[in-house]
């Protein structure tokens, strides 16, 4: 049994694919199964993926396009590691990435071993709001399932500890006794339930907070930033497969973090249809917000979120839903959106004078301590 399979989904990845694969060949772990799995591609990511063929530890098939999470599935088929891990075709990874978490994982008899990531674009730091080190069942429960679906930052905006797959690693041997499994229908987040359902199960989880170890890539007009279209109609399946999740565990009451996942799931397909690029018209974007507004997903979460705690955006989006005003959404984003841009224009420069001229820098720290 190698330590660790690592899972490469490819899908027209060829201007990035070469960085990914070295950097998973060239792991201070050795003791590594690499399983690409190209889901469909059209351009020479196949012809890079068989240059490493001449390495044995690295294995190439071929499917027709499903996604993402049908890639996963049918890596993990056939995947023979202790533990296994998944990095995306366009990111890389830092050299001794897996032999730090796998250290991590068989030192503490982890079923769930977590680091940090970089975003290439502008460096940004992912820092969850933990601690380092391990966990135990109880300190699972209590500290990080329940910000795992969701919670309400400090200034209250939509958290939740980072779910992607790619960040941590999983112990196969749970995985196979919980009967855990993507589902090939997902083609949005479905990263989440995997991460949540072995979180679930989970007897012992280690994060490792001081290192950044992975780098995602995001590449251009991507899904997460761009306008996605029938986004609603891919998340209701995955916000019915949550609540299913949420409603069969029975060591704690996990109903109202899944609430607050259903209205953040509701608001970010609302915004997808208010975003610059949706190539619909007005009566169209409106009657595709109505139709989220009247799903009985909703009316599921409605009164049972602590939406006080909310900023004054999602406090509108809350109140509006209810009325079923989809109208009112573009009204409230736009007001919400002068007032930012104000922000940036105005109080942003004095705020940066202030912090950094050397005198006004030095006086303006203090008052903030």
């Amino acid at each position: 049994m190698v330590k660790v399979s690592v899972v490469v989904p490819i899908y027209n990845a060829e201007k990035y694919l070469k960085q990914c694969l070295d950097s998973i060949q060239n792991q201070t772990l050795t003791d590594i199964e690499i399983i690409m799995i190209d889901d469909g591609s059209k351009d020479g990511s196949a012809d890079i993926s068989k240059q490493y063929l001449s390495d044995s530890r690295f294995s190439y098939y071929y499917k027709e396009n499903e996604g993402l999470a049908a890639a996963r599935a049918d890596g993990i088929a056939r995947a023979s590691g202790e533990y296994l891990g998944f990095i995306d075709s366009d990111d890389w990874i830092e050299p001794d990435m897996y032999e730090k978490m796998y250290n991590a994982a068989k030192s503490n008899d982890s079923d769930i071993v977590f680091c940090n990531c970089v975003q290439n674009e502008n460096g940004h730091r992912f820092t969850p709001e933990m601690r380092s080190g391990t966990f135990n069942r109880e300190q699972i429960q209590f500290d990080i399932l329940p910000r795992t679906l969701a919670y309400i930052s400090k200034d209250g905006g939509k958290r939740s500890i980072r779910w992607s797959n790619c960040l941590r690693i999983y112990r196969k041997q749970t995985i196979e006794k919980n009967g855990i499994k993507f589902d090939r229908r997902f083609r949005r987040s479905q990263d989440l339930p995997f991460t949540y359902e072995m979180t679930l199960v989970a007897k012992n989880y280690y994060y490792l907070g001081d290192e950044y170890l992975y780098h995602n890539r995001i590449v251009g007009d991507s899904l997460s930033r761009g306008y996605t279209k029938n986004m609603w109609n891919l998340y209701v399946p995955l916000i019915e497969r949550l609540y299913k999740d949420t409603e069969e565990f029975k060591e704690m009451d996990l109903m109202p973090q899944m609430h607050l996942r259903a209205f953040f799931f509701v608001t970010d397909c609302i915004e997808n249809e208010l975003k610059s690029d949706c190539p619909n018209d007005m009566d169209t974007r409106i009657k595709l917000i109505q139709d989220i507004m009247n799903h009985p997903i909703c009316d599921r979460y409605y009164g049972q979120i602590q939406i006080e705690k909310m900023n004054p955006l999602y406090q509108q989006y809350y109140r509006l839903i209810h009325e079923k005003d989809a109208k009112g959404i573009f009204t409230a984003t736009r007001k919400f959106e002068n007032k930012i841009n104000r922000k940036i224009k105005y109080i942003n420069p004095v705020i940066n004078f202030l912090t950094e001229n050397k005198v006004t820098g030095t006086v303006y720290k203090k008052i903030r301590k």
